[in-house]
């Protein structure tokens, strides 16, 4: 379960990392499969790298529920 102030509404890549114990490079991951990630994405489609993925907590739900903890 994770547990996050009600005010917050966008949370990093290293939040998101933090909160679900995925690591970083495995959320990078599951959010390009997904499409999750919405920074990253408008980014990318600009034909620029994206330094910050940002995320909503709908996506960080997204994440919990469906992305099993990293065990390395």
């Amino acid at each position: 379960m994770v547990t996050v102030k009600s005010s917050q509404k966008i949370f990093t890549d290293s939040e998101v990392a933090s909160l679900t114990g995925i690591c970083v490079e495995h959320v990078h991951n599951f959010a390009k499969s997904r499409h999750l990630g919405f920074i990253a994405r408008a980014a990318e489609a600009a034909g620029l790298s994206a330094d910050q993925w940002l995320f909503t907590l709908s996506d960080l739900m997204v994440l919990v529920t469906l992305f099993p903890k990293c065990t390395h």
